[in-house]
């Protein structure tokens, strides 16, 4: 009997994890790190947050402008987060645009062990332009140009760790390596159709899911 009673608090424990999945409910907040958000006990309640937050729920996106902590005053700079949730939804940090002055997140889309996000950054160019004389058709100046200019990226999330990996083909091959059947799918793609490689993600994700604890009521 007393055997039964001391492996009881672990059945129980093990019994109210849920999986990481497109229902799964993230407790409202916000996080400063992986644990903690693995943990689904964000440091820091909404109330203490000031800015002004847009959400774009379609675009899975969420933006902050003059994001702080009332706690610390809006006239010094806050701990950056790592991850806010909002109804229930985690968007994970991206960037702060200092100078449009707000903080960006970005949400999961596929859910998961594997997840998937994304989301607009920055790439800073570098290139070589040559000036040609249009008589001999040979250069006769060339200097370099750089610019800043805005791209789209797609990254597979490791809700494991954190780690934020391309969104492409060899990347989801070898996510799913052991799965025979999503391994020869794969190798038959034309290319690299980001919906394709999301159902990947999702089939496996349901066969081998992330346990995670649910928002506590007290919270």
């Amino acid at each position: 009997m007393r055997w039964i009673l001391l492996l009881l608090p672990c059945f129980l424990a093990g019994q109210s994890e849920r999986p990481l999945d497109a229902a799964f409910r993230f407790a409202d907040g916000v996080y400063l790190s992986h644990a903690t958000l693995l943990a689904n006990a964000p440091e820091i309640g909404w109330a203490d947050v000031g800015g002004e937050m847009v959400q774009l729920p379609e675009d899975h996106r969420l933006q902050i402008d003059g994001f702080h902590l009332r706690s610390a005053g809006a006239d010094k700079p806050s701990e950056t987060p790592y991850a806010v949730a909002l109804e229930g939804e985690a968007y994970l940090f991206v960037e702060h645009d200092a100078r449009r002055g707000f903080h960006e997140f970005a949400g999961l889309q596929v859910v998961g062990r594997f997840s998937t996000v994304t989301y607009d950054t920055t790439v800073h160019l570098r290139r070589l332009m040559k000036a040609y004389n249009p008589a001999t058709g040979t250069p006769f100046r060339e200097g370099w140009v750089e610019r800043d200019q805005r791209r789209t990226v797609h990254r597979v999330v490791d809700m494991t760790t954190g780690e934020r990996l391309p969104l492409d083909r060899a990347t989801v091959q070898r996510l799913v390596t052991g799965e025979s059947d999503l391994e020869s799918a794969l190798e038959q793609l034309a290319d690299d159709s980001d919906a394709k490689l999301r159902r990947a993600l999702e089939i496996y994700n349901k066969r081998h899911p992330l346990l995670l604890p649910p928002p506590q009521a007290n919270r």
